[in-house]
C-alpha cells in the first residue's frame, strides 16, 4: 500500500533533516574539535555547517525535481545507500573520502574489495540506507508546477548566499579546514571528489602537444650547467626589501648579487593556473588546461636531467627524471639533523650532494614551495624565524590586528629569503658547475586591504596585491663570465614574471627552437621587446 502523499517541500525537508541526523557524526567530531564553542564565532561555525548542508542538498533535490519527481526520488535513494556505505567505512576505518580515496576505490580489484566487507556493515546499509531508500521510493510526493520547483532551488541558493555574507568571518575557518571537512560531508565528499578524480584523470591522460625540436648553441658545455627554478607561493612583491619594502625581509640575500626585476603581474591569482602559465612557452597566453608540453618535460626530452621537488600542489602533468614530495625527501634522512616536515626547508635538503652525484652535463631543478600561503602564516616558518612580533596565530586572521597579521606574513617572506640564500650557498660549494637560480611567485596575497584576504579573486576584479609578484635572478661567477653578463645587462625595464621562466631557462642552457622568444629570455643580449 502506498504511503500518504507529502508535499515537495516536506519531502525535501525530511531528507535534509535525516541526512543531518544520520550521516554527519565524523564531520561534527572534527568540526567541534577545531572550533571554539565557548566563543560565538565557534558556535556560528557549527551552525553554518548545518545551514550549508541543508541548503546545498535542498537546492540539488529541487533542481532534480524540475526534471521529474521520480528522478529526484531515485537519486535520493541512491545517495542514501551510498551515504550509509560511506559512513560505515568512515566510522570503522577512520577514512576520509577525498580525491585520493576515490582513486583508491576505482583502482581496487574485486579481491581487495571483498577483504574490506564485514557483517558489521549490514546494520549501516540496512537501517541507514536500504530502508530509508525504500521509503523514499514508496512515498508519494505532490509537487507544484516546474517553475515553482526552480524557484525553490534558486531560493535555497540565495538563502545560503545571504547567510555566507552575514557570517563572512567564518570563511577563513572554512578555508583552513576545507580539505578535512570536505572529505567528511556526505554526500558531497564522494560527489565532488569523484568529479575531481575524473577531471584529474582527464587532465593526466590528455595527449600533450610536443614542442618543436630544440638544439644547443654548445653541444657539450665546458662545465656542468645547473638551473634552479624556485616557484614561491602567495609571495607578494611589495613585501620584499629587495624591491623597496622598508622592513628587512631579505637580510640573508642582501649581499648575494641578486638581480631584482621591476614588479610585474602574475598570470592568475590561483596556483593551478599560474603554474600552467609559468611552465609553458605560452606564458600569460596559456590557460590552466593548456595541452602543450610543460618546461620540465621539454627539457628532459632533450637530455637535460630534470628534478622536481614539491611542498605544494597544482603542477601540470609532466615527465621528469626525479619527482619528490617533502615526505619522500625525508624518507632518505636519518639521524637528528633532519629538517622539519611541512616546512619548505625540506626542499633544499642536501641538494648540492644530489647535484654532485647526478651524471649529466645539464641539470634542471624546480622547487615548488608552500611559501606564504595563508591563512595560517605562523605555520609556514620554523619557530626560530619568528622575527617580527607579535604575530597572528589563528586562521581567523580578520580578528588579528593589522600589526600581527603583517608580522606573521613578513616572517614567511624572511624565511623564504633564508632558503634562497641557502640554495645559493649550496651552489657556490660546487666549483665545477655554472649555475643560475630564478625565483618567481605564483601569485600575490591580500592582507585585508579593502576588505580582501588571501587570493583567488577573479582577474577582472583582483586587487594588485594578489597579482604583483617578485622575479629574482642569481648567477654564479662562472655563469656570468661564460656569457659575459651581469645584473645590469639582464635587467629589463618591464617585467613579465610568468612569461620569463620558460624562455629564460632555455636561454640559460643555450637552447634554441622555433618557440623560443628572446624578448622573454633575461639572459639574452637581444633588445627585442626588452
Amino acid at each position: 500500500m502506498m504511503a500518504k502523499n507529502i508535499s515537495l517541500m516536506g519531502f525535501v525537508a525530511a531528507v535534509c533533516v535525516f541526512n543531518l541526523i544520520a550521516f554527519q557524526l565524523p564531520l561534527l567530531r572534527y568540526a567541534i574539535k577545531v572550533s571554539d564553542l565557548a566563543d560565538i564565532h565557534g558556535v556560528t561555525q557549527i551552525v553554518s555547517l548545518q545551514i550549508l548542508q541543508i541548503c546545498l542538498l535542498a537546492a540539488m533535490l529541487f533542481l532534480l525535481s524540475t526534471m521529474s519527481v521520480f528522478v529526484m526520488k531515485f537519486v535520493t535513494a541512491i545517495l542514501l545507500i551510498c551515504n550509509a556505505i560511506g559512513l560505515y567505512f568512515m566510522v570503522s576505518y577512520g577514512i576520509e573520502i577525498d580525491r585520493s580515496m576515490i582513486s583508491n576505490i576505482f583502482n581496487t580489484d574485486p579481491r581487495e574489495t571483498a577483504e574490506l566487507l564485514h557483517v558489521s556493515m549490514i546494520p549501516f546499509v540496512l537501517v541507514l540506507g536500504l530502508v530509508p531508500a525504500l521509503m523514499t521510493l514508496l512515498v508519494g510526493v505532490t509537487a507544484p508546477r516546474r517553475i515553482w520547483r526552480l524557484v525553490y532551488c534558486v531560493g535555497s541558493i540565495v538563502l545560503l548566499t545571504l547567510w555566507i555574507i552575514m557570517t563572512s568571518f567564518t570563511v577563513l575557518w572554512y578555508d583552513k579546514h576545507a580539505s578535512r571537512m570536505g572529505s567528511k560531508i556526505l554526500p558531497w565528499s564522494y560527489i565532488i571528489n569523484t568529479a575531481r578524480y575524473f577531471n584529474r584523470e582527464a587532465m593526466d591522460n590528455r595527449e600533450q602537444v610536443l614542442l618543436p625540436r630544440a638544439y644547443f648553441l654548445t653541444e657539450t658545455p665546458l662545465k656542468k650547467e645547473v638551473v634552479i627554478l624556485v616557484i614561491g607561493e602567495a609571495a607578494r612583491a611589495d613585501r620584499f626589501a629587495a624591491l623597496g619594502y622598508e622592513r628587512q625581509t631579505n637580510p640573508f640575500t642582501a649581499d648575494q648579487r641578486l638581480a631584482a626585476f621591476p614588479i610585474g603581474l602574475s598570470c592568475a591569482t590561483n596556483t593551478i593556473a599560474s603554474m600552467a602559465c609559468i611552465l609553458t612557452h605560452e606564458g600569460s597566453d596559456a590557460s590552466s588546461r593548456t595541452t602543450f608540453e610543460p618546461l620540465p618535460s621539454y627539457l628532459k626530452r632533450h637530455g637535460i636531467v630534470t628534478l622536481f621537488r614539491s611542498n605544494n600542489s597544482g603542477p601540470p602533468p609532466m615527465d621528469v627524471d626525479i619527482y619528490q614530495t617533502t615526505a619522500e625527501i625525508l624518507m632518505e634522512c636519518e639521524g637528528t639533523d633532519c629538517p622539519l616536515l611541512g616546512y619548505d626547508g625540506v626542499l633544499n635538503w642536501k641538494l648540492s650532494e644530489l647535484l654532485r652525484d647526478i651524471e649529466g652535463d645539464r641539470i634542471f631543478v624546480a622547487l615548488h614551495q608552500s611559501g606564504s600561503h595563508g591563512p595560517a602564516y605562523y605555520n609556514k616558518y620554523p619557530p626560530d624565524f619568528e622575527y617580527f612580533i607579535p604575530v597572528c596565530k589563528t586562521v581567523q586572521i580578520a580578528k588579528c590586528t593589522e600589526e600581527e597579521l603583517n608580522n606573521a606574513y613578513d616572517n614567511t617572506i624572511r624565511y623564504t629569503d633564508s632558503l634562497i640564500a641557502d640554495l645559493i650557498a649550496q651552489l657556490e660549494e660546487l666549483d665545477d658547475i655554472n649555475a643560475t637560480l630564478i625565483y618567481v611567485s605564483d601569485h600575490g596575497q591580500s592582507l585585508g586591504e579593502d576588505g580582501y584576504y588571501l587570493h583567488g579573486a577573479p582577474i577582472a576584479i583582483a586587487p594588485r596585491q594578489q597579482r604583483e609578484v617578485p622575479f629574482l635572478v642569481w648567477m654564479s661567477k662562472g655563469f656570468r663570465q661564460s656569457r659575459n653578463l651581469n645584473n645590469s645587462t639582464i635587467l629589463r625595464d618591464i617585467t613579465f614574471p610568468h612569461d620569463f621562466p620558460f624562455h629564460s631557462v632555455m636561454g640559460a642552457f643555450g637552447m634554441r627552437s622555433d618557440i623560443y622568444k628572446p624578448q622573454f629570455d633575461v639572459f639574452s643580449r637581444s633588445n627585442e621587446g626588452g
